[in-house]
């Protein structure tokens, strides 16, 4: 790299050297021929000096006329390097002017491709966004659907409840109208029941239907031997309605516990008891006193 500069300065100056170095050879040879010619024997010194006053003019006029030829071709040279350097520089102008112009369309290309992205993202974001809010929108249509159709179902179910309370209290309502006009009606029977069996009573069927049961007991009596007389017992007797013997108890008497048993077998024996000859007189929970004949 060093030796650019000097082999181009060569190539520029290398006619000022070719002269200067043209010159000094002529003056050595004019100094020469002046020497040999200063060794002759007999040397003609006019001629010499003529000869060497020649040679001097002509060099002095090839310098001039050789200096200008190196002028000039240094100035052609110039001129070109000139001429080379302006075209050096207008290519590196121009290519430095299609690099420029290259990085802008590069440049642009990009600005492009980054608007065509951007356009395109806000394209998806905008079809995400619209795609969002359709989704919600039917989000909110099905939340408000399903919505409705709970407030429809309590609402039904409200309805229903109301009705089968409607349902219930009017069927209550009825059955206590029912119960009240069966008691009210019971409550006649009964009333109904009670006089006539207070008539039948009083008409004495009551103590015929007792003291038939009583007749009953005692023909199936097996007297104890610790029975004294004048025995008189209290017995409870429960019975169904065809007359059977449920259950018997004694309760107040004056008899021993033989006397009791006795009296208890006496009225299983019995069962079924007779009927009265009016039913209104039947008595489930039947008492009588029991009074053997001594």
């Amino acid at each position: 790299m060093p030796a650019a500069p000097h082999s181009n300065w060569l190539k520029d100056h290398w006619p000022y050297l070719f002269g200067a170095a043209l010159l000094h050879v002529f003056i050595a040879g004019a100094f020469v021929l002046a020497t040999h010619a200063m060794r002759r024997e007999t040397p003609p010194p006019t001629l010499a000096i003529q000869a060497v006053v020649i040679d001097a003019n002509q060099l002095a006029k090839m310098v001039p006329n050789r200096q200008q030829e190196l002028e000039r071709e240094r100035a052609r040279r110039e001129a070109e390097a000139r001429a080379a350097e302006e075209r050096r520089q207008r290519e590196e102008a121009a290519k430095r002017e299609q690099e420029l112009k290259a990085e802008q369309e590069r440049q642009e290309a990009l600005k492009r491709q980054e608007q065509e992205r951007l356009r395109i993202e806000r394209e998806r974001a905008e079809q995400e966004r619209i795609a969002r809010e359709k989704a919600a929108e039917e989000q909110r249509k099905r939340e408000e659907a399903e919505r409705q159709a709970k407030l429809e179902a309590e609402r039904k179910r409200i309805e229903e409840i109301q009705r089968k309370q409607r349902e219930r209290e009017e069927a209550e309502r009825r059955r206590i109208a029912a119960e009240n006009e069966a008691r009210e009606r019971a409550l006649r029977e009964q009333l109904a029941a009670e006089e006539e069996l207070m008539r039948a009573q009083a008409s004495g069927a009551m103590n015929q239907y007792v003291a038939m049961i009583q007749q009953h007991v005692e023909r199936r009596w097996i007297r104890p031997p610790s029975a004294r007389p004048g025995i008189e017992c209290e017995v409870s007797v429960t019975q169904s309605p065809n007359g059977t013997v449920l259950s018997v108890q004694v309760g107040r008497c004056n008899g021993d516990q033989a006397v009791r048993q006795s009296i208890e077998i006496a009225v299983q024996k019995a069962s079924p008891l007779p009927l009265p000859p009016d039913m209104r007189l039947f008595e489930r929970n039947l008492r009588f006193i029991f009074r053997p004949a001594d």
